[in-house]
């Protein structure tokens, strides 16, 4: 009995101490790749902190963080409560089909700064001399609803476009939830299944539909010569809630003479070519289109249409705008979260000839930087 519970507390022991010493012995990390995120660091030994505990807690955050199986535990704590039943984890819904859905919940709507953000829009819109165009894009779970567990709560996207509606008249509203619909119940992906974004297809249904409303040709998808960028695409709802079980999404992206050679400056810093690809290594394989999201990006297509266009945008118009490069001299995309300046005079003062406002729905909803558009 005796020499059974001496081996039990030295397992024990070992258990516990093993990790503990790998922690502080082993390099540790900056940054987890899964979690995209950075990781807390063994802070330094501060008197003052350990009588005030301030050192024991960032301690322990880094004892969590440092621990060196944690990406193995951390996929493997999700494919538990996933065999569990368990169907919201990190703010995910585990959908049908491997889809990893945003949990979007009538609380993470702020319908006042909707209404305010709205309101900006349309002062915006009526002191142009350009036209202007409004794509909300509807969210994966308003037009994946049919992969979202049972009875799981979910903002639909029908209120935001019905209050768009009343306020801007619905004039020059690119409303894509039939087209979008019609896609995501076939055979083909319009959004991805471990990321917020929608595919390259997805995007190309989107540019047919603007093409209607701004009076161009649109053309085929196989004209634009899309090619497979990454087969192993993890996206930022993967982040959330890593398993085993996890489908890696394709990234396509399209490949022309304008795509490889037009002038490309962000925020100040020139590129040529639309793509970035540095990333296709990295985490964060959607930042390929452009290199990510910045205040302002210049581009130069190299077409020889006259025209000038500019997009207020999120990150869904990053790969968005290549379809475009054809039909237009010049795009600024112009992102209000990193932009500083305002936005009423840009397109009269640059001499822009159509306007895009390009954002996911809810993220339309609760951005709070368009007061940038009445100033």
């Amino acid at each position: 009995m005796k020499k059974t519970y001496i081996i039990y507390s030295a397992l024990v022991f070992i258990m516990l101490a093993v990790p503990g010493l790998l922690v502080i012995v082993l390099p540790q990390r900056d940054y987890s790749v899964n979690e995209n995120r950075y990781l807390d660091k063994l802070p330094a030994i501060n008197a003052s902190e350990i009588i005030s505990g301030g050192f024991q807690e960032k301690a322990s955050d880094a004892f969590n963080d440092q621990f060196f199986i944690r990406d193995f535990m951390a996929g493997l704590s999700t494919s538990l409560k996933k065999s569990l039943g368990f169907k919201d984890i990190g703010g995910v819904y585990l959908a049908k089909d491997n889809y990893y859905i945003e949990k979007i919940t009538d609380n993470d709507i702020s319908k006042e700064q909707l209404v305010q953000n709205l309101m900006y829009l349309s002062y915006f819109t009526e002191k142009q001399q350009a036209d202007v165009y409004t794509m909300l894009v509807p969210s994966p779970g308003t037009m994946l609803g049919n992969k979202l567990p049972a009875f799981a709560p979910f903002y639909n996207d029908n209120t935001i476009y019905n209050t768009a509606n009343t306020i801007l008249g619905a004039q020059k509203i690119l409303d894509l939830r039939k087209v979008l619909a019609a896609g995501s119940n076939g055979n083909v992906d319009f959004y991805f299944k471990t990321d917020h974004h929608w595919t390259l297809p997805g995007a190309y249904a989107a540019y047919k539909e603007y093409c209607t409303i701004a009076g161009l040709a649109a053309q085929p998808y196989n004209s634009f010569n899309p090619e497979k960028a990454s087969n192993s695409f993890y996206g930022t709802l993967y982040s959330k809630a890593p398993g085993f079980t996890a489908e890696p999404d394709n990234i396509y992206a399209i490949q022309t003479s304008l795509t490889d050679n037009a002038e490309v400056t962000c925020d100040g810093k020139k590129q040529t070519g639309i793509y970035n690809k540095e990333y296709l290594d990295k985490k964060d394989k959607y930042a390929y289109f452009f290199g990510g999201n910045y205040g302002r990006v210049d581009i130069k297509t190299g077409s020889n249409t006259n025209r000038k266009l500019l997009v207020l945008k999120d990150s869904f118009a990053n790969s968005f705008i290549p379809f475009l490069l054809n039909d237009y001299s010049y795009i600024t995309m112009i992102d209000a979260r990193y932009y500083n300046d305002m936005l009423l005079d840009i397109a009269s003062s640059e001499n822009y000839n159509h306007i895009l406002i390009l954002y996911e729905a809810s993220n339309f909803a609760n951005d709070k930087n368009l007061y940038k558009l009445i100033k």
